[in-house]
């Protein structure tokens, strides 16, 4: 070996040693092996994916590790997590210091979030245990909310069938009191009809005495007809009686009524309707407060639900990036597209869309398909159900792997009404293929070309749906 090979050789292998020793100085201060450290603990009941290795940050900054964590040995039991952070963050820890899990991202790893202490807090040293918070999972907040909003259903039913119950109850007092007012009325007509009557006979027999005619006017010339007035006041008396016999029962009815507390009914009910008023006030306060600065329980759920989507859309979004990969775009290349919903009709009309299948087009006419219900909307009838399945019979043994395209066409009206009209039909079938033959969703889609008809389009045909197979070409 020559000089100038064996210095090669010597600077080969001292050029290995050093970066063997860069690679372990980097490796032990990535683990914080030449930093001066100490040791703590904490305690959750549920680890949330929190693993040894796992990031150490102090309020939001790298600061160590987590070094193992113990399973517990009851099933009431707790995890106990050791872990290590970098001594120049023991100042900032105090006794009050409490640790959480979180997620470092949207979509990101576990990390245990240690939060700052309080000028309060006892000074911590190295074996401390630190107090814990539970980390909160999305799915139990979902829950939670759920199980409110049954409690509130449950309470809005409960106060709306005492309303009923209390309007029902007002219903039979004003059916029995109108009764008992018409039986009254009656009662009393009868009395005045008959006392009219005899006040009448009563004016009849003073007019005849002043005129000197009838049995008073000759009494004075008569003594028969003395005699005979006397039993006519003895009739007249019993008369009187009757009367009051009559009056006293007006009496007795009148008490009846009194007996029977129908004002105090009255207000009993009315105060039974005012304390279900004000619950149901109450409720709906609860659910609505009338403050601009508090949020109710809808407002609350309305943000969790607005927090959800946000995250659903974001991890869509890397989803649609990950398709695009590296790794996968080759899968999504070779099955000629990646999503449906993002096909424009220009790159459609192109053959852009799995231009290496084959494409087959069946027809179906409007009238096959189509009938309108009882408020004037567009259906598939069972006939169409069946004109797809006859349609669809040769194809369903390799449907799965089948692309299909429903083709909704439109020839009347604006551009805008063929365009909304022919998406509407061609939405009915697609979800009449996802439902009934079950085809899979993400290999069925719709392509609304109103008025644009393909130029072998029959005439018949120009107001109905086309599906489009795309099947892959005999090799």
């Amino acid at each position: 070996m020559s000089q100038k090979q064996r210095m090669l050789t010597g600077l080969f292998v001292a050029g290995g040693f050093l970066l063997f020793a860069l690679g372990l100085f980097w490796i032990g201060n990535r683990r914080l092996l030449f930093a001066e450290s100490l040791e703590l603990e904490t305690q959750f009941a549920r680890l949330g994916g929190l693993k040894a290795g796992s990031k150490v940050m102090v309020s939001g900054m790298d600061a160590g590790e987590v070094l193992w964590i113990a399973v517990p040995e009851r099933p009431d039991g707790k995890f106990r997590v050791r872990f290590r952070v970098l001594a120049r963050f023991q100042p900032m820890l105090r006794s009050d210091s409490v640790a959480t899990i979180q997620v470092e991202g949207l979509v990101g790893s576990k990390v245990l979030q240690v939060e700052a202490g309080t000028p309060q807090g006892a000074p911590i040293a190295a074996g401390s245990v630190l107090p814990s918070r539970e980390p909160i999972e999305v799915a139990a907040v979902i829950q939670q909310v759920a199980d409110v909003v049954v409690r509130v259903n449950g309470a809005v039913d409960g106060v709306q069938q005492r309303v009923i119950n209390a309007v029902d109850v007002m219903a039979g007092v004003g059916d029995e009191t109108q009764k008992l007012v018409a039986n009254v009325n009656t009662e009393a007509q009868q009395v005045l009809v008959a006392s009219r009557r005899v006040v009448n006979e009563v004016d009849s027999i003073l007019e005849g005495v002043q005129r000197g005619e009838g049995v008073a006017g000759k009494l004075l010339k008569d003594d028969r007809l003395y005699y005979r007035m006397e039993e006519i006041a003895q009739h007249l008396e019993a008369t009187v009686a009757n009367v009051r016999n009559i009056s006293d029962d007006l009496k007795r009815i009148t008490g009846d009524i009194e007996s029977r507390r129908l004002g105090a009914t009255f207000e009993k009910t009315a105060g039974n309707v005012e304390q279900a008023t004000a619950r149901l006030v109450d409720v709906l306060a609860a659910i609505r407060p009338p403050g601009q600065d508090e949020q109710g329980l809808l407002d609350q759920l309305r943000e969790t639900l607005d927090g959800a989507r946000e995250a659903v859309t974001d991890l869509a979004e890397n989803m649609e990036a990950l398709k695009r990969n590296w790794l996968f775009r080759g899968y999504f290349n070779r099955r000629g597209f990646f999503d449906l919903d993002a096909i424009s009709l220009e790159d459609y009309r192109r053959g852009r869309l799995a231009p290496d299948r084959e494409r087959r087009r069946a027809w179906l006419a409007s009238d096959e398909l189509f009938s309108l219900d009882k408020t004037g909307r567009e259906i598939i009838a069972e006939s169409g159900v069946k004109r797809l399945g006859a349609e669809l019979a040769p194809y369903l043994a390799q449907a799965p792997n089948t692309l299909l395209i429903v083709e909704g066409y439109w020839g009347q009206g604006e551009e805008t009404e063929q365009y909304l009209r022919s998406r509407d039909r061609a939405r009915l079938v697609r979800r009449v293929l996802i439902d009934r033959f079950g085809l899979k969703s993400n290999y069925v889609g719709v392509m609304p070309l109103g008025a644009g008809f393909p130029p072998d389009a029959p005439p018949r045909f120009r107001d109905g749906v086309a599906l489009v197979f795309f099947q892959e070409k005999a090799r």
